[in-house]
């Protein structure tokens, strides 16, 4: 594999209405009539709008004046005598209000062609209604019509807004779909789990476990070779969308493969994320369901996207150099990412020297190809966990900032990114966990092993070694899954006793001992 440190610093420089009709009422409702010489013996001739508003209204009062009658009927009183009692008391003025006619009005229920009594109060033309249908007031029709009316403009009203929401979301989804569609999702993942028992098997169904690789091969949007530079793994609770974040050590000395051991990295190299998955899946007693993976340009572009991270250079990162190159560290790093990415192409080598040294320590902005030397630089920063510790840090940095980004920056990122990565998670579920991306926190991350010593261990090289793998393993499950006093499988047990022997370590051989982040 290809390593940053490598890179000689000196091959370049430096967004028809009510309201238009005619009332056919005035006068505080009183109907408008034609003069008194129009009337006529027994009967009254109004100039009415028949408009259809008023026909409800006569239909509604109508339909309480046959319920009146049915009432009276029982209690034995005709109608034609409550209309003579009602013709009665008409004949008197109301207390402080003159007549509004000499004559009395004369009503004959059985007269042929003539208005009864209710049907004019109807109209509003008697001046006083009859004691036996005091409550069947032309006002009162009024304000049921109305209420009515609001009833169906409020019905109409709710009817649009789930409209319009139906389509927002059916535009969001066809955006989203449209968007995901650019990702490589024909990727195939043949899950391969240990014997879990049944209680472990219904735990991790209430989560969904994904499995990220940031892919070292040089070669951008090519993410199906290439060892794995950076192994996470996310364990999302599909009920309080929690997640945790867990770093796998990349030189972590883990069977990769049948009787094959060696540091994990190289089942995506040898194997792809396949491989990678299983591999997870084998020696940590986990069920992966899916993977993402993105290279060095798709992280950059992420970061340029969404203008820079700020990061702390520390004295130690200016200091320290690599001890095969004898230069900076860190700039060798960065370096070799701008000139790899091609970053500044009016330069000649794509790079600039500006962007790898700092001359003091402190909070910078940086780019991202910068970013992406800074979470490679292993020097400085406690070796390879050190790294990982950085790793991720970055990756809350840029979920964080992702959830307060707008809709323009959100939709540039798509753009540019999502045909450079590759999942084998299917378009609906990537739609699914798109849409509840501001719901989901990252509430802790550590790094794995979580009790570890590295060394030299001859012609398997420079090694993270867990101290053992089942104790580390049992402590994975408390801390991803809240699962208690977890035992491995037999087959963990197994690969946990060949890396004692091939190492000579037990678990009174941990030199480190890691803790979740204090950051979270």
């Amino acid at each position: 594999m290809s390593n940053f440190e490598d890179y000689d610093l000196t091959r370049g420089a430096g967004t028809r209405s009510r309201a238009n009709r005619t009332p056919n009422r005035v006068n505080n409702g009183a109907p408008r009539r034609r003069p008194d010489s129009q009337y006529s013996q027994g009967q009254m001739n109004y100039d009415y709008d028949m408009s259809l508003d008023d026909e409800m209204d006569m239909y509604n009062y109508d339909l309480q004046g046959e319920a009146m009658d049915q009432r009276m009927s029982r209690q034995g009183v005709s109608r034609q005598g409550a209309a003579r009692s009602a013709g009665a008391r008409t004949g008197a003025p109301r207390q402080g209000q003159p007549r509004r006619s000499s004559q009395p009005v004369r009503h004959s229920a059985s007269h042929p062609g003539t208005r009864s009594s209710s049907s004019r109060s109807g109209r509003g033309g008697s001046s006083r209604p009859t004691s036996a249908g005091a409550s069947r007031r032309p006002s009162s029709s009024k304000k049921g019509s109305s209420a009515k009316k609001n009833k169906k403009k409020k019905t109409r009203r709710t009817v649009i807004v789930v409209e319009v929401v139906i389509l927002l979301v059916l535009a969001l989804v066809f955006f989203l779909w449209n968007k995901i569609s650019k990702i490589d999702t024909g990727i195939t993942y043949e899950k391969e789990t240990n014997d879990l028992d049944e209680a472990t098997v219904e735990l991790l169904s209430n989560y969904t476990t994904i499995a990220l690789f940031g892919v070292d091969n040089r070669s951008t949007g090519n993410t199906d070779s290439g060892n794995s530079d950076t192994i996470m793994i996310a364990a999302i609770n599909n009920d309080t969308k929690e997640v945790k974040l867990v770093s796998v050590q990349r030189d972590t000395y883990l069977k990769v493969e049948d009787d094959k051991y060696r540091k994990c990295n190289y089942a995506y190299g040898h194997s792809g994320p396949d491989g990678a998955c299983n591999m997870l899946n084998a020696n940590l007693d986990i069920s992966v369901d899916g993977f993402v993976a993105v290279d060095f340009w798709t992280l950059a572009t992420i970061v340029d996207d969404l203008g820079g991270l700020e990061l702390e250079i520390t004295q130690k990162m200016i200091n320290t150099d690599n001890p095969d190159t004898h230069q900076n560290a860190l700039a060798g790093y960065i370096a070799e990412v701008e000139n790899v990415l091609n970053y500044h192409p009016d330069e000649e080598d794509g790079w600039k020297k500006s962007d790898c040294y700092f001359d003091s320590p402190g909070t910078y902005k940086l780019n991202g190809a910068q970013v992406v030397g800074y979470c490679r630089n292993r020097y400085a920063v406690d070796n390879d966990y050190g790294r990982a510790a950085n790793q991720r840090m970055v990756v809350n940095m840029i979920v964080e900032k992702a959830k307060k980004a707008d809709l323009v920056t959100l939709n540039k990122i798509t753009d540019h990114v999502f045909e450079k990565m590759s999942t084998n998670l299917s378009k609906t579920q990537l739609i699914s966990m798109a849409t509840a991306v501001k719901d989901y926190e990252i509430v802790g991350s550590s790094g794995f092993p979580f009790d570890l010593t590295t060394g030299n261990f001859g012609s398997k090289g420079s090694l993270v070694v867990p101290c053992t793998l089942s104790t580390n393993v049992v402590k994975l499950h408390e801390y991803l899954y809240d699962q208690q006093d977890y035992t491995v499988t037999e087959s963990v047990q197994a690969i946990s006793d060949k890396v004692s022997s091939d190492t000579g370590t037990s678990e009174g051989s941990a030199t480190v001992n890691q803790t979740p982040d204090s950051s979270q």
